[in-house]
């Protein structure tokens, strides 16, 4: 063999060292070289996976691979997205990719929280949505993080839906009807049985009228100013139900219950009473209020 010829050879296998980068199809099944100009499939190389479209590294963009059945992401140096969050402004969504780089579907615990991406297009969820698990369940995925929420939570996104809920501390599952909260010192407040919303002012219910705080959502019991109404009323001191009506226009509280903390009218101000249990009070504004309230002098 001449001195050329071996020269030849070093140099050929030397070209398929530096160019033929070994090429799998997602089955293993197939090898091929960068050089093909019509191979599309996965490349592995120096333990990343690329994806070459006719011959054409895929950067920046989805892919889908029939084989396995998936979508993937590659970045703008044509690695393989994996444990990471993609937005993909084209589609204007925020999707995820697990640790093998599938696009995730459906429920995802992760960083500490619950997400939920859709069945369909893998976009997160933000929001009020219904989802199946827990025997099905109303949950808010917050508008910015996409994290589910728990416990007392203030939502604001759109009109709809601006006020309180309330969402169990283990399921997120939203909660509905009354229930007793620490919040302000502690109160009982009711969650619309079909928005969950908290509920203010007055509210009819089960052949009855409660009322609830219009900033905190109280539930009153014993004598409480209704401003839907003008007028004092007293409610159940244990089920929050309407009794009766207390205005007597009178310096005494005829109610029989306390009524300090509660509103009173702008004409009231300044004017002094008795509550029920002696303690004098007077009608203010106190505490940058601006609405008066009863308070003990």
């Amino acid at each position: 063999m001449t001195k050329k010829t071996v020269r030849g050879i070093i140099a050929a296998v030397t070209a398929f060292i530096l160019f033929a980068a070994p090429i799998a199809a997602a089955d293993a099944e197939e090898l091929a070289t960068a050089s093909q100009s019509g191979y599309t499939g996965w490349v592995y190389q120096n333990g990343e996976r690329y994806w070459l479209d006719s011959g054409t590294m895929a950067r920046s963009k989805e892919v889908y691979d029939p084989n396995s059945d998936a979508w993937y992401w590659f970045d703008a140096d044509g690695t393989m997205a994996h444990d990471k969050d993609v937005y993909l402004s084209s589609e204007d969504k925020w999707v995820r990719y697990d640790g093998e780089g599938h696009m995730i579907k459906g429920e995802d615990y992760r960083y500490g929280g619950w997400y939920y991406f859709d069945q369909t297009t893998g976009a997160m969820a933000k929001g009020m949505k219904y989802i199946n698990s827990n025997g099905g369940k109303w949950v808010y995925y917050d508008w910015s993080t996409g994290r589910m929420a728990h416990g007392e939570t203030f939502v604001n996104y759109d009109g709809d839906h601006t006020g309180w809920y309330l969402f169990d501390a283990s399921t997120g599952a939203m909660y509905h009807g009354d229930t007793y909260v620490r919040s302000n010192g502690g109160k009982w407040v009711r969650y619309d049985r079909v928005t969950g919303k908290m509920v203010k002012g007055l509210h009819y219910q089960d052949g009855a009228y409660y009322y609830f705080d219009q900033n905190t959502g109280a539930m009153a019991h014993g004598s409480a100013w209704v401003p839907e109404w003008n007028s004092y009323a007293t409610f159940d001191s244990v089920t929050g139900r309407y009794v009766g009506n207390t205005d007597s226009g009178t310096g005494g509280n005829a109610g029989g219950h306390n009524i300090r903390g509660q509103y009173c009218k702008k004409s009231e101000v300044g004017q002094q009473r008795t509550d029920a249990d002696g303690t004098p009070i007077i009608c203010e504004y106190r505490a940058g209020n601006k609405v008066p309230h009863w308070y003990a002098r």
